[in-house]
């Protein structure tokens, strides 16, 4: 698909599989993968960041500037994109991690973050969601360990997607091979949803295949 025209974003707190997903989906499709970690990693770097400090790495990332820093060149990494991406970390992320880490200490600069990844939300073609769900996270040396931090983004999330009122799947499978599967199908039937997702429209009713969802009323797993 070298002239796709799929931006696709996932999203989800740390250790839901979205770096997993984004990457079978890019080599299943043939288009540009976009790495999260290629932007925060070179900042930690370039910042000093000790992984055996102690600090969780979300706070040490939660600087106005980095937060401004990652923003525009996650824009920047996104515009470049040629023939359509697949990226691991979306605005939606970036907006839950300010709120959750910058209501306290600079409103202002959380406000003009917030404001700008709000108006960027627009430009991905589909949005699928990675839910938490209450189970221990795989320690890769890098992120928060803390399942409820994690919840709370999660929560967070789930609260801006609504708020802004743009359309997502929740991939409600955990399976690698299945999420990327029914993604798939969704994508090449111009958007039938498949059995593995739950589509949240504009008016809120979750369904899957056109039809009402057998949890149709309920929370997914892990909201």
């Amino acid at each position: 698909m070298a002239d796709s025209p799929f931006r696709l974003g996932i999203v989800g707190c740390a250790g839901t599989g979205k770096s997993s997903l984004a990457r079978a989906l890019s080599t299943s499709l043939g288009i540009e993968l976009l790495e999260a970690k290629v932007i925060t990693q070179d900042i930690l770097t370039r910042d000093g960041y000790d992984y055996t400090s102690g600090i969780q790495v979300e706070r040490f990332l939660a600087h106005t500037g980095r937060q401004n820093e990652i923003l525009r060149r996650t824009i920047e990494m996104e515009d470049a994109a040629e023939g359509g991406f697949v990226t691991d970390r979306t605005v939606v992320d970036l907006a839950a991690y300010v709120v959750a880490e910058l209501h306290n200490t600079d409103i202002k600069g959380l406000e003009h973050i917030y404001k700008t990844c709000r108006r960027r939300v627009q430009t991905y073609t589909h949005l699928f969601l990675c839910p938490w769900r209450d189970k221990p996270f795989k320690n890769n040396d890098k992120r928060t360990l803390n399942p409820w931090y994690q919840f709370k983004i999660h929560a967070l999330e789930m609260g801006i997607l609504d708020t802004w009122g743009r359309d997502f799947s929740i991939v409600d499978v955990e399976n690698t091979e299945e999420r990327v599967r029914g993604i798939v199908e969704m994508l090449e039937s111009g958007g039938v949803v498949d059995n593995s997702l739950i589509l949240l429209s504009k008016d809120r009713r979750r369904h899957t295949n056109g039809l009402p969802s057998k949890r149709d009323g309920q929370a997914a797993d892990g909201c």
